[in-house]
């Protein structure tokens, strides 16, 4: 899928942003807050003038790191989440970044996968990341508690 224009987000795109990241996580005070903070950069994927997805960066020089990622439910499937990370990964060269982190939670199998085949590869492991949810979630017959981090190294800069 081709994405017409990518944009950094602006508080006039704040409500339809909170909607389509509130899909990366349910906590919609830490997305508002990491959206506002001024120190985490969100980029929005557009195809014509419907937002496909988003990205949130917490840029660092040696590991900048996805905060969120998130594909519209329409568009999901279609190549949206591939030519994000292309594009964070070539801003990533252009701010000569060393690595990228994502961390997704232990159930999150196709989640994991699709990191891998875009080139991430595991990294570590926070145990009991997500222990604030009570009661844990089960997904799959697995309790959700550890997230899984991966890391994509860039090998070379832009020049």
């Amino acid at each position: 899928m081709q994405i017409t224009r990518w944009s950094l987000a602006t508080p006039n795109d704040y409500t339809q942003l909170f909607l389509l990241l509130h899909d990366a996580d349910e906590d919609d005070e830490r997305i508002r807050r990491l959206v506002t903070d001024g120190l985490h950069t969100s980029y929005i994927a557009w195809r014509h003038e419907q937002m496909v997805g988003a990205v949130v960066m917490r840029w660092q020089g040696d590991a900048s790191e996805i905060e969120y990622i998130a594909v519209a439910a329409d568009v999901r499937g279609k190549g949206c989440g591939k030519a994000m990370l292309a594009h964070i990964i070539e801003e990533a060269r252009v701010r000569r970044v060393s690595s990228i982190l994502v961390g997704t939670d232990n159930t999150a199998f196709g989640n994991i996968a699709f990191y891998q085949k875009c080139g991430f590869r595991m990294d570590h492991i926070r145990s009991d990341f997500f222990s604030y949810i009570q009661p844990t979630l089960i997904v799959n017959g697995i309790p959700m508690r550890d997230m899984l981090v991966l890391r994509y190294t860039l090998d070379r800069f832009a020049n």
